[in-house]
């Protein structure tokens, strides 16, 4: 079930991991031995006045070339060794008593201040180009799913001028059908897609029984899972109701996008299965399937909006378990995605609350008095 970003984009490390201490150290120190050489260079056309400002752009401009990480050493750094240039031998002892800690105070903070506002810009960016690329993959991904039908209508239509016989109507309005399905699957993705971003994505709660959206996404996906000689287990106890405050349509919508995913993205005879359990007054849903798997850094971009394998062999726009988390926190749920890495399958686990007793109680006698009225 993995879906892989179409293009990688570089964004400057939030931190500093210990694989990047040591080349990131070496990094700001190199920065600011060079601005100190500047500061020395500069100084004696500064009327011996230190233009300490150069280590805050120093490390301003290593924010926006290494990341947040680098430019918080080269402050560190920079400070110190501004704070010492400042003291030796530029100014006497009686002009920088009680000066140095404001100097080195405001030369850090400001460091700081510099390195935060680039570091953030530069992640906004990112943001907006990420989002931007992975829309354009999806439009190019829909140019070409489109032609594929319209070329089938096509040539249906092709045949139909060529051959009237029973046989050929019969082939043409096979071919029209599919293609139509196809093209109206589409549509409904690109409706979703403008509701999710426009918040019209709404669901109309009311007391559900979670097993029968459940078995109704079961009922949905089992032709093409069984078309593909998939095996499907089905863990629903039917014996004790579990009941929520949730949208029966929206709901189905989401196990039928996990199961049509595990379908897709599961080879010919692969296990594929979905339970149900309660546990600490709340519901369990798990689908899982012995597909292609989730590498460990994909397991929390599947769920951003147009993020999906763009390689030809899958189909939709990527905007699946975008959907499906939209969804599940309207309900008041969660939603994650495990996985022992790539070719060893992976699950969903959705988190839901159940109704208690007496919201049930009340929820039914609000419902007869209803009826009686």
């Amino acid at each position: 079930m993995a879906q892989h970003l179409a293009r990688q984009h570089r964004r400057p490390p939030a931190s500093i991991t210990r694989r990047d201490l040591v080349p990131d150290l070496g990094v700001a120190a190199g920065s600011v031995a060079l601005t100190a050489a500047v500061h020395w260079t500069l100084l004696p056309w500064l009327n011996g006045k230190p233009p300490l400002v150069l280590f805050a752009v120093m490390a301003g401009a290593l924010t926006a070339w290494r990341g947040f990480g680098p430019g918080i050493l080269a402050s560190s750094l920079g400070t110190a060794v501004g704070s010492l240039l400042y003291i030796q031998p530029f100014t006497a002892p009686s002009a920088r008593t009680g000066s140095l800690p404001i100097e080195s105070a405001l030369l850090f903070s400001g460091s700081l201040v510099i390195c935060w506002l680039i570091y953030r810009v530069k992640v906004e960016q990112e943001k907006v180009e990420a989002v931007q690329g992975r829309r354009n993959d999806a439009l190019a991904f829909v140019s070409h799913e489109l032609r594929q039908p319209l070329a089938t209508v096509h040539l249906a239509a092709s045949m139909l001028e060529r051959d009237g016989s029973p046989e050929s109507r019969d082939r043409a309005t096979k071919l029209i059908l599919s293609s139509a399905a196809r093209l109206g699957k589409f549509i409904e993705d690109l409706i979703d897609v403008t509701r999710l971003q426009g918040g019209g994505l709404r669901v109309i709660t009311t007391p559900v029984r979670l097993q029968d959206p459940i078995l109704s996404a079961v009922h949905l996906a089992g032709p093409a899972i069984a078309s593909r000689q998939q095996h499907l287990g089905v863990d629903i106890p039917l014996d004790l109701p579990l009941w929520m405050s949730g949208d029966p349509v929206r709901l189905q919508q989401v196990f039928a996008n996990l199961l049509s995913n595990a379908c897709r993205y599961s080879p010919e005879g692969a296990e594929i299965s979905i339970s149900l359990r309660r546990q600490d007054g709340r519901a369990l849903v798990v689908v899982r399937d012995t597909g292609v798997g989730i590498s460990r850094d994909m397991l929390d971009r599947i769920f951003d909006p147009f993020v999906r394998e763009f390689d030809g062999t899958a189909e939709g726009l990527g905007i699946g378990l975008t959907l499906a988390r939209s969804l599940v926190m309207q309900h008041g749920g969660h939603i994650s995605a495990q996985s022992d890495g790539p070719g060893r399958g992976s699950q969903f686990v959705i988190d839901l609350p159940l109704l208690a007793e007496h919201e049930l109680s009340s929820t039914e006698t609000a419902t007869t008095t209803q009826a009686s009225v």
